[in-house]
């Protein structure tokens, strides 16, 4: 596909991708960054872009999936580095147990199905609504209510092991 083919494919898309990622991440500069790295992302892939059915659809999964994955990334980052107040600074052992908690906390969300991970992600460290997850996946707000409490049984499981 050359830059041509891809501006009239692919760029009338971009106003949708903008909604997705302005839903989820509740910034309009971080919803144009990820709507800037899904373009980049389908750039990069634009061969494979001709044997996609829904170009729509697929455009707007790869602009939440960037979104999810950046949600991911900070969480993670702030979460280890994030040390409780009863810690002292002083102490390197308990910071090293902190991060290994956060990474092993991590493992487990990642152990989940895609789907309850989804929105588990969606949920809690994106902040969304019930409503807004239901809407943004297409699903009803019942799927994600049980999606959400199956998630969250499972990884209890997985963390008491």
């Amino acid at each position: 596909m050359t830059s041509e083919e891809f501006k009239v494919i692919i760029l009338p898309y971009y106003k949708n991708m903008y909604r997705v990622a302005a839903s989820i991440m509740r910034s309009n500069d971080a919803a144009a960054d990820a709507v800037q790295d899904a373009m980049l992302r389908l750039w990069h892939s634009r061969d494979k872009l001709k044997n996609v059915r829904d170009l729509e659809s697929y455009c707007n999964n790869v602009a939440r999936n960037v979104c999810i994955n950046t949600i991911q990334r900070i969480k993670i980052t702030s979460s280890a580095d994030t040390i409780p107040d009863v810690m002292s600074d002083d102490d390197v052992h308990d910071r090293v147990e902190w991060r290994d908690y956060s990474t092993f906390v991590n493992r487990a969300i990642n152990r989940l199905p895609e789907d309850q991970r989804y929105v588990l992600r969606l949920s809690t460290y994106g902040g969304l609504s019930n409503s807004e997850i239901s809407e943004l996946l297409g699903i009803s707000q019942v799927n994600v209510r049980v999606m959400l409490s199956r998630a969250r049984n499972r990884l209890k499981e997985l963390l008491s092991k």
